[in-house]
């Protein structure tokens, strides 16, 4: 394998391992359609193992509250509107990055490369610079930005995440059952069946005559019983 192309794996690579998201039991991916639980299982030190979607860095995503666990302070509404206007700039780094990088680096290997990859790093940065100006606006943390956002101009691909890793970096005040109700009819049958399965997998986990266990039961029967409509 030639120079270049192990570069591009090892992009490519470090992109989709970035992609890799670990949720509590119950817990769940949302975007503005659709609630993603994860695997049933697949598991990291007890937790669902749920793969962002690679082709759609520029999509809004955030993680709902754990079942139980108290309110973060984050409202989902808010966090959506602080990041639904940088998906433009969310899609030009997935571009730059893994289509105009790679394309010069193999047909443009002079300036044309060192100019992509100059305005890859610039979009990085505006992006950083405009999501912390955003929460600020909105109330929202900003203080593991830092961390992420040093993350991203250290590691290029890990910039193409910005947007998504943004709103993954707290949980939203809603957990997956109330967050069920801003879904259209067929999603939010698809996320009730998915979390009925998410409580039943939990409820294996956990002994007999444990009150989590009798929770996750109760609310397995609340949902079956609503049809989803809690």
């Amino acid at each position: 394998m030639s120079t270049e192309a192990t570069v591009i794996a090892v992009a490519v690579a470090i992109y989709l391992a970035d992609c890799i998201v670990l949720l509590e039991r119950g817990q769940a991916l949302w975007t503005k359609s659709a609630l993603s639980f994860g695997s049933l299982h697949y598991q990291v030190r007890g937790r669902a193992v749920a793969l962002l979607n690679p082709l759609a860095p520029f999509m809004p995503t955030f993680r709902t509250a754990a079942l139980f666990a108290p309110a973060s302070g984050v409202d989902a509404a808010v966090a959506l509107k602080a990041l639904a206007p940088l998906s433009g700039l969310g899609l030009l780094q997935l571009v730059l990055v893994l289509v105009a990088l790679p394309y010069c680096l193999y047909r443009a290997p002079g300036w044309p490369f060192l100019a992509a990859l100059a305005f890859a790093y610039l979009n990085a940065l505006l992006m950083l610079v405009l999501i912390a100006w955003r929460f600020g606006r909105s109330g929202m943390p900003r203080r593991p930005l830092i961390a992420l956002g040093f993350g991203w101009l250290v590691c290029l691909p890990l910039s193409i995440n910005s947007m998504r890793k943004a709103g993954l970096a707290f949980d939203i005040d809603s957990d997956a059952r109330k967050q069920m109700k801003t879904l259209s009819g067929d999603a939010r049958e698809r996320a009730r069946a998915a979390l009925a399965a998410q409580l039943e997998e939990a409820m294996v986990e956990l002994e007999e005559g444990d009150e989590r266990r009798l929770s996750l039961a109760s609310m397995k029967g609340e949902l079956e019983a609503n049809d989803g409509r809690l």
